[in-house]
């Protein structure tokens, strides 16, 4: 018998209880992980200046934009694959399907298409290094073992894309406690070798003749980050392969090496493949991954837009502040708003494998849920963040930062949150959904959101002298635009779907919250203003619990319904 690891779900109940299991995963690892870094780093913070979290965040920023070119598109394209041709199946048909796709062609089509991200990464890494390189602050190139270090960050990005195939193969198969657990242990070892140089120098651990001044003591702190991201990806290639060896290899279902796939008579013949042939990667995936991926190098553009802005228009010093900004001011967005995004892009990726109307309409009632409990969350947010992030913040940084504009800085990032969060779902789901032809046509109007987001950003940085507020508020515009498109797309789809009822019918009954939410928004701006202590902090948690309190009776019919349902479903695997 095959053990539970090592099934691919079949049945629309099956991916939707994987991927409602694999959300507490991801928020789980992301959530150990998160306390991991956030207790080194605040360590770190009281060892080093914003100039060096600037130039580390740069180095990060050149790893993510490898990684991200590399491999995203075929993570998001081989979600895809259908071996039978027939979408999901019911249960009666799950052990014939089983037996089907272990013994020929789904995996090893993965794990063929997770061969390109190699193939991209690497002249892509060299290029982009060295091109950076040669534009990068002259200090920066004059520090001990800078070079080294930049060194380090190409070889972890080559180590981390050769563990590629082994995640392909995880993520199809929806199995999220292995991911969720590699990744924790990987950025648990990342975060200790760096903090562990970097506390060894600050305590003069090493000989005078290394470490004789402050610039010395800098460049070993890049070099620490630099062996930390190299152990972060050392430390996951060992993990998938020793998953490998244990849980895949046995059982033969897949080889490591790129192979040839004979053609399917009953499926691929209707694909346009010709009988007695093979292929290595099948043709309806590839095509897709190509549009997938023009689409997405526009929205990384946007996405990561704002440090290409911040390196090209800001200071080494507001570059620290900003990456400080993005570490603390989206803990929420990391924590919960990222797996639960990621989750619904896979779960609709393989629930959506082919079109059957009573999938489709699942998948409308998971996002409109989804949806309403942003919206929700949302709120708390705008009401209740900008008074009390910069006091809670204030107890999280050292006296390094205490002449910094964060803590104002922070209050005006609030309100950039909820729209990040909103515009990840609908952009999720869109993915998921939409065709080819519709995914290339929202590259052109990518193409327009970055041409808009560069001048917002020129005008409100250069010009109007907004610095790191005016680069916050050009990403909320950006992400209004984006989300007006998801929008339309969504409301179109619900409207096929549902006879002309349109999408945003389902948030018509948000009145009664929003009004309260105001009121105790006013009365609180009122009778307080910017949280200074304790007692005022004390008598914010206890208007959120009241306004929480009055969410939470308005969708009790929800919620006690997603209760039975779990209660079911739990009964039924006993």
């Amino acid at each position: 018998m095959v053990k539970k690891s090592s099934q691919l779900p079949s049945t629309s109940e099956q991916i939707l209880e994987r991927s409602t299991k694999g959300a507490t995963f991801l928020m789980m690892g992301q959530l150990f992980t998160k306390v991991v870094t956030f207790i080194l780093n605040n360590l770190l913070i009281r060892f080093l200046s914003p100039r060096i979290f600037g130039i580390t965040a740069f180095l990060e920023f050149i790893q993510g934009t490898v990684l991200f070119f590399s491999r995203d598109a075929i993570r998001l394209s081989t979600l895809r694959i259908s071996d039978s041709g027939n979408g999901i199946l019911d249960d009666d048909d799950e052990e014939e399907y089983q037996e089907t796709h272990y013994k020929s062609r789904v995996l090893q089509t993965a794990v063929n298409f997770a061969h390109i991200p190699f193939w991209i990464g690497f002249p892509l890494s060299i290029g982009l290094i060295a091109w950076q390189y040669r534009n990068i602050n002259a200090y920066f190139i004059t520090l001990p073992f800078f070079t080294w270090s930049i060194f380090l960050i190409w070889l972890s990005i080559i180590v981390e894309l050769l563990s590629e195939p082994f995640f392909i193969v995880n993520q199809f198969m929806l199995n999220y406690a292995a991911r969720s657990r590699f990744e924790s242990i990987a950025v648990t070892t990342g975060c200790i070798v760096n903090f562990i140089v970097v506390y060894a120098v600050q305590q003069s651990r090493y000989p005078m003749e290394i470490v004789t001044s402050d610039i010395d003591k800098e460049g070993i702190a890049i070099l620490a980050f630099a062996l930390g991201k190299l152990a972060h990806s050392i430390t996951l290639l060992v993990c998938y392969y020793w998953d490998y060896l244990r849980n895949f290899k046995p059982k033969k279902l897949f080889s490591t090496r790129l192979t040839k796939i004979k053609v399917h008579e009953n499926n691929e013949l209707k694909k346009g493949y010709s009988k007695n042939t093979s292929y290595f990667f099948q043709n309806d995936i590839l095509q897709h991954f190509k549009k997938v991926y023009f689409q997405l190098c526009f929205k990384h553009l946007l996405t990561e837009g704002d440090k290409l802005i911040i390196n090209s228009l800001c200071t080494v010093e507001e570059q620290g502040i900003y990456a400080l900004l993005s570490n603390y001011g989206s803990l929420l967005t990391r924590l919960l708003f990222a797996p639960i995004e990621e989750s619904l892009r896979l779960f609709l990726a393989r629930l959506l494998s082919s079109h059957n109307p009573k999938n489709l309409k699942l998948s409308i009632g998971v996002l409109v849920n989804l949806t309403r409990f942003y919206i929700y969350l949302s709120l708390m947010i705008i009401v209740f963040g900008p008074a009390n992030s910069s006091f809670l913040l204030q107890f999280l940084i050292g006296s390094k930062w205490s002449t910094t504009s964060v803590l104002d800085t922070i209050r005006v990032y609030c309100f950039y949150i909820p729209f990040l969060s909103l515009n990840g779902i609908f952009e999720a789901f869109f993915q998921s959904v939409a065709t080819g032809d519709q995914i290339l046509k929202h590259s052109y109007f990518m193409m327009v959101f970055s041409g808009i987001f560069l001048l917002n950003s020129w005008v409100l940085i250069e010009k109007l002298k907004l610095s790191i507020e005016g680069l916050i508020l050009s990403n909320i515009i950006n992400m209004v635009l984006r989300i007006l498109y998801c929008g339309v797309f969504l409301n179109k789809f619900h409207r096929e779907l549902f006879t002309d009822s349109s999408f945003f019918f389902n948030f018509k009954d948000f009145k009664t919250v929003i009004i309260a939410g105001s009121t105790i928004c006013l009365v609180d701006w009122w009778f307080i203003g910017y949280v200074k202590n304790l007692q005022q902090f004390f008598v914010n948690v206890l208007f959120a619990m009241g306004l929480l309190a009055l969410i939470l009776v308005k969708e009790r019919q929800t919620i006690q319904s997603f209760m039975n349902k779990r209660a079911l479903s739990n009964s039924k695997d006993v």
